[in-house]
């Protein structure tokens, strides 16, 4: 007999709970790294979208893990789905979830990187990889958009984010100790303006 699939509930779902198993997070991230082309930060939107659609996380829960995985090194994608995974499914979840961000990648680069070599003088190979990196920015634009619009701006944090991104620009030799003692003084900052109020 054949039992009647949930919505939302898909391949390496718990059947008891709906809830997301290893399986499932794995086939997951393998599928959204198998056919994202970019970094991190074009991953990661996909990523949140797959598991809203599955409805085992709401976008805004992602996106708070996706900030603090932002603190670990590494690749976002790879921080952000442990992080997603292991409040999903615990430890088990996290190994599946590193796997199916971490495989198909490797594996896909070296089957493209064969291909690349073989067909790469081609026009329609040009085409394709001419196109496929204009869509990076759009993508990543998109969610900074997103992100910039979850928030609670006012004039100081506007011109304090201004000011780091200007000293950013100008000094990029010096981009990480200015990220960090930016980041510090706006959270600094911040405190002391929430307890003068």
């Amino acid at each position: 007999m054949k039992r009647k699939m949930e919505p939302g509930r898909g391949v390496g779902d718990s059947a008891e709970t709906g809830r997301p198993t290893p399986l499932g997070l794995f086939l997951t991230f393998a599928g959204v790294t198998t056919v994202t082309l970019g970094g991190g930060y074009v991953i990661v939107p996909v990523m949140g979208r797959a598991l809203e659609k599955r409805g085992w996380m709401e976008e805004s829960r992602f996106y708070d893990i996706f900030a603090r995985a932002q603190a670990f090194p590494g690749p976002q994608a790879l921080s952000t789905s442990i992080l997603v995974s292991r409040d999903l499914c615990g430890f088990p979840g996290a190994v599946a979830a590193s796997l199916g961000v971490v495989l198909p990648p490797f594996l896909v680069i070296i089957l493209v990187s064969k291909l690349i070599s073989d067909y790469g003088s081609l026009p329609a190979v040009r085409g394709f990889l001419e196109g496929a990196g204009a869509v990076v920015p759009g993508v990543v634009a998109a969610m900074i958009w997103r992100t910039a619009m979850r928030r609670k701006w006012n004039v100081r944090k506007i011109a304090g984010l201004s000011a780091l991104a200007a000293l950013l620009i100008l000094f990029p030799s010096a981009s990480l100790p200015i990220l960090l003692g930016g980041i510090l003084v706006l959270y600094l900052t911040e405190a002391l303006w929430k307890r003068c109020r």
